[in-house]
């Protein structure tokens, strides 16, 4: 019998499938055929089954599906480190808006495709963004080989970005209508929070992603400050303004959901929306714990983000990954709070549900072929006994030494394929004179 014709073949020591049975494979390889997974299994079966036209072999290693980051606002990079140890409002209002109030779409251009490559690099293959100038970080996202949902972020009219809602619905549509034949790429409508926007204009950008039949993405409840100004500009909390102006719905993405209550988590649930939690941005902004494993219990989809590099200061959704699962543990004084498993679903399958995309998320026979591989063989991954334990606990995005993406090889053992990331960080370097001169001028 005539082995299968594919494209590639990788081969690692382990793969987590992250399938229906979570089920764990030694000693496997994985078929790909154009964008797609032909099957997985073990070694020996794949090559007695299938001949490729290029063969990867990452030696001692775990493949798994790339990981998925639900929220993060990419050209941020270009802020990494300007402003640390401060409260949330005052980080936003005294350093992040009077820098951001001066972007231009070639430093935008230039903060995604830094982060691009910074994902990339550390086995990230998705995400969901939400800034400015949003068409020039999908064609980043387009030039890196990565997926996207991107969100052109809005506040109270007017603003420096838009003067009136019309000219932020406009830009939304084009958004929309620029990437909606692409395989990779989908845009959402991308309110900033409540307290930033009027619940009004809420309610008619809703109405706006109920017409193109998009996701609804926006930052709610990230913290008691925001909550207390929310009361004493509406007189309601911010995740009642949603329900009340019915905006709590299944295509709604909520970002962060820190000072929320019992009955607040119950609206989430019941409304079919679905949140992503940010711990390392929460920690550092100091505001707060997310009551994730109430959001858990209660059946709400949660996917996990890292935030932008502002707040954060990487987009490593490993380290992303250890700290969730540890938050939770310390936080409940519970070590069984949070297991590994949960986890990594968050920042796969849970991910792939959180950015609409329903291919992708797990190894296995029909999906995409987004596969990353972490390089066991340093110090701190040995001995081996459980490799989701390692891949939650011990590794991080600098022990990723192969990133897939729609059957595309984007970066291996240190080489970008896709850009030229030695440009990118020498342009990098240039924007600091502009981000001080732009806090100078406060």
């Amino acid at each position: 019998m005539q082995p299968n014709k594919c494209d590639l073949i990788i081969k690692g020591s382990y793969i987590l499938t992250q399938n229906e049975e979570r089920e764990l494979i030694k000693d496997g390889a994985i078929a790909v055929s154009g964008k797609i997974i032909s099957a997985v299994g073990k070694l020996s079966d794949i090559e007695q089954n299938w001949i490729a036209d290029k063969t990867v072999d990452c030696g001692k290693s775990v493949l798994m599906p790339g990981l998925i980051n639900s929220h993060t606002h990419v050209p941020m990079t270009l802020m990494r480190g300007v402003a640390d140890d401060l409260p949330l409002l005052e980080w936003l209002h005294n350093y992040m808006f009077p820098i951001e109030s001066g972007l231009t779409k070639d430093l935008v251009e230039l903060g995604a495709r830094l982060g691009c490559a910074e994902m990339v690099a550390s086995g990230t293959t998705a995400i969901f963004d939400g800034y400015m100038y949003e068409d020039v970080v999908g064609k980043a996202v387009d030039e890196t080989g990565m997926k996207a949902v991107l969100g052109e972020g809005f506040f109270k009219f007017p603003s420096p970005f838009f003067k009136t809602a019309q000219d932020a619905w406009d830009t939304i549509e084009a958004l929309h209508d620029q990437f909606a034949e692409h395989e990779r790429i989908k845009t959402s409508v991308t309110p900033h929070a409540v307290f930033t926007t009027d619940p009004d204009q809420l309610a008619e950008s809703m109405e706006l992603a109920e017409r193109l039949d998009l996701l609804w993405q926006i930052h709610a409840a990230e913290s008691v400050p925001e909550t207390k100004l929310t009361l004493e500009t509406f007189g309601k909390r911010p995740i009642e303004i949603l329900k009340d102006y019915g905006l709590l719905r299944e295509r709604t993405r909520l970002h962060h959901c820190v000072d929320v209550t019992d009955e607040e988590i119950g609206w989430i649930k019941g409304s079919g929306t679905m949140i992503a939690h940010n711990p390392q941005s929460n920690l550092k902004l100091g505001s707060g714990i997310c009551p994730l494993t109430k959001f858990i219990a209660a059946g709400v989809n949660a996917g996990l983000g890292t935030d932008g590099a502002a707040s954060n200061n990487n987009l490593d959704m490993f380290d992303e990954m250890r700290t969730a699962a540890m938050l939770q543990k310390g936080f409940l004084r519970d070590p069984e709070a949070m297991p590994a498993q949960t986890v990594l679903d968050m920042a796969t399958l849970c991910g792939a549900d959180f950015l609409g995309f329903k291919d992708t998320g797990a190894i296995k026979s029909g999906m995409k072929a987004d596969i990353v591989a972490i390089n066991m063989d340093k110090m701190h991954l040995k001995p081996v006994y459980n490799p989701l334990s390692h891949v939650i606990y011990s590794a991080g995005g600098q022990d990723v030494c192969l990133t897939v993406c729609d059957g595309e090889v984007l970066y291996r053992d240190g080489e970008f394929f896709s850009v030229d990331v030695e440009i990118i960080s020498r342009e990098a370097e240039k924007a600091v004179e502009w981000a001080l001169k732009r806090l100078e001028s406060r």
